[in-house]
């Protein structure tokens, strides 16, 4: 974990007041890994790798591992990009039926999605659309010390029985 006293314990889940957090799903929380990481380039890789892990060991559908990746990838992404501090912390909490996806950073503003969808040569400003897209739901919040929330609820499903 980050040295910030500012990230937050992976211990619970997080309060789903209003657009800033997910509602709560029905079931109970099965499984959860976090990891934290300098917000360097290199370290949205170590993310994915991380999400894909989780994945495996929680014997997802490849689908649906890959859906969360993607989300995952963007979210980190995002927050390493555009935020203003030096860490980034993920925390995946499997509850069966979905895997409700956090990423804290330090950012002084809350993600929008672009009225106007970029141009297909464009290199940037797709990630929220493909999250909205993929994502039960999402939402941002900032938690205190400006320390940036963002999540996402992703529906998975099993690996098929042989």
């Amino acid at each position: 974990m980050p040295d910030d006293p500012s990230f937050p314990a992976a211990t619970a889940l997080p309060d789903p007041a209003g657009r800033g957090g997910p509602p709560r799903e029905a079931g109970l929380v099965h499984d959860w890994t976090a990891l934290a990481l300098p917000a360097t380039p290199q370290a949205a890789g170590r993310f994915r790798r991380h999400t894909r892990d989780a994945a495996r060991r929680w014997t997802l559908h490849p689908d649906s591992g890959e859906t969360l990746e993607v989300c995952v990838s963007e979210l980190v992404t995002n927050a390493i990009v555009h935020g203003v501090g030096r860490d980034v912390l993920l925390v995946l909490y499997y509850t069966g039926d979905s895997v409700l996806t956090e990423v804290f950073g330090q950012a002084l503003d809350r993600p929008v999605i672009p009225r106007q969808p970029r141009a297909d040569w464009a290199e940037s400003g797709r990630g929220l659309f493909i999250v909205e897209t993929l994502a039960k739901d999402w939402g941002s919040e900032h938690t205190g010390h400006g320390l940036l929330r963002v999540w996402a609820s992703i529906a998975v499903f099993g690996s098929p029985v042989d």
